[in-house]
């Protein structure tokens, strides 16, 4: 029997009927890390096995859990190969998230309902490389395929945007894709990445970089720059909340230090960050832009593999719980001196969402808008999201929720707006036939549409996306 069913993960009545009242409005994907040159260029994949495994670390970890040799991974191994060995491990993932994941990918984009254990996995691997080279899976049908209207990307502050250009001028192509201003290995200063850092913003700004005020100069321009074509929101990611309260004469030095050659402590190293910081939140406020801050992973813990493989390849860790004192004070400062703009706080640790929503609500006002962001990373499952919604209702107001993002490399990711949307039908539904929720449906389909797009849509501000009724 298909797992893939109408009714997959929704086991009321008024679970069904909420699912079916939101189950078609698009996808505000305001935070991924697609390709916009693969967007752009709107080339088929070649196989299965490059769209699905590879840039997923999601299913390299599984594999490996399972014994798979590294060369039917991120190695050099055959295609067919690696995808015979992925879907051999697939069938025993039960309860793992990418066991409902892949699912729903082959159902939605493949139209395969019944599984991989029931297939011999040559056949499957031609069908599915059979079906990739159709018009509909080019990139850009995906897109379409999955009722998306906007994508913000991942970019490196010194990007030239040029494919979002091409994008933007190209009018056969009605989705807007947006780049997203990172600037982690801007700020996040050390004595190994500060030349790099340094050297990368003199060339995209033309700028000579001698002090700090040079250096934050050139990433103010980088940020008009991203503004000018379209940004709406920087995203940062840091294992630890960065330090506030630094002096501009202390700032200034540190980083004289640094780029001397001189190593900071790792206190020294979170102030210089939660400087640099401060200064830059100043520009996302002047734009109206959204501040997302990824928060706690611990990455790249396997030396061994981090130097064979690199950076996102599946050896990252859930971090320590976050510093709750740290992170009141970098929103305070931010308010303090005019430079929090709306935000979205991202824990990696699950047991630090009551705080974030607590910390967010201290800061919230009728002018800015601080949240908990959707459940990520290791919390990016059925349980997890269960009880993310349920903690940001707990301590916050569910009905403000800006809602799901991918936060994916791979077009087919889209599933899994489906499943948070399924899980979100699942959990009001029960609780509305409990009782413990009043059965108003307009109110309810008003509330769930604006948890799947409109409020994302009225944060980003993203010019010509309306709000769905």
């Amino acid at each position: 029997m298909a797992l893939i069913t109408e009714n997959f993960l929704l086991t009321t009545n008024k679970a069904k009927e909420l699912y079916q009242s939101i189950k078609d409005i698009p996808i505000f994907d305001f935070h991924c890390h697609l390709s916009p040159k693969e967007i752009y260029e709107d080339k088929n994949f070649t196989t299965i096995t490059d769209l699905w495994l590879g840039h997923d670390h999601y299913k390299w970890r599984l594999m490996r859990a399972f014994g798979i040799d590294e060369k039917l991974i991120t190695g050099d191994g055959d295609n067919f190969e690696k995808f015979k060995a992925f879907i051999e491990m697939l069938p025993k993932a039960i309860m793992n998230p990418m066991y409902h994941w892949c699912y729903l990918e082959l159902a939605r984009y493949f139209d395969h309902f019944e599984g991989v254990q029931h297939s011999e996995p040559k056949e499957l691997y031609q069908k599915l490389n059979e079906k990739l080279t159709q018009p509909d899976m080019s990139p850009r049908n995906l897109l379409r395929k999955s009722n998306v209207q906007v994508v913000c990307t991942t970019d490196d502050p010194c990007d030239d945007l040029r494919y979002h250009q091409e994008l933007a001028k190209d009018k056969s192509f009605e989705i807007e894709v947006r780049p997203t201003f990172r600037p982690d290995f801007y700020i996040s200063l050390k004595q190994e990445n500060i030349e790099t850092a340094i050297q990368k913003l003199q060339e995209a700004t033309g700028l000579e970089i001698n002090h700090l005020s040079d250096y934050i100069q050139a990433l103010e321009n980088r940020v008009d720059y991203f503004n000018e074509h379209g940004a709406k929101s920087a995203d940062q990611s840091f294992s630890e909340v960065v330090l506030t309260g630094l002096s501009e004469e202390k700032a200034a030095a540190y980083f004289t230090d640094l780029k001397n050659g001189k190593a900071l402590d790792n206190e020294k190293t979170q102030e210089l960050a939660g400087y640099l910081l401060a200064q830059l939140a100043k520009s996302y406020k002047k734009y109206d832009w959204v501040m997302q801050l990824h928060l706690g992973p611990l990455r790249n813990n396997n030396t061994r593999q981090f130097e064979k493989i690199g950076t996102d390849a599946g050896f990252d860790s859930l971090g320590n719980l976050l510093n709750a004192e740290a992170l009141n004070q970098l929103l305070d400062h931010l308010n303090q001196n005019d430079a929090l703009t709306n935000t979205i706080i991202y824990p990696h640790n699950a047991h630090d969402h009551q705080m974030v929503q607590a910390t967010a609500g201290n800061f919230t006002s009728k002018d800015v808008k601080v949240q908990l962001g959707a459940a990520w990373w290791y919390n990016d499952t059925k349980d997890g999201m269960t009880q993310h919604l349920i903690d940001y209702a707990n301590i916050g107001l569910l009905s403000e929720f800006a809602g799901m993002l991918t936060d994916s490399r791979s077009l087919v990711s889209y599933s899994r707006h489906e499943y948070f949307r399924r899980i979100l039908c699942q959990l009001i539904g029960s609780l509305v036939e409990q009782g413990e929720i009043e059965d108003n449906p307009a109110l309810l389909e008003g509330i769930l549409k604006d948890i799947c797009f409109n409020n994302a849509a009225r944060l980003f501000k993203v010019e010509n996306i309306k709000e769905v009724h």
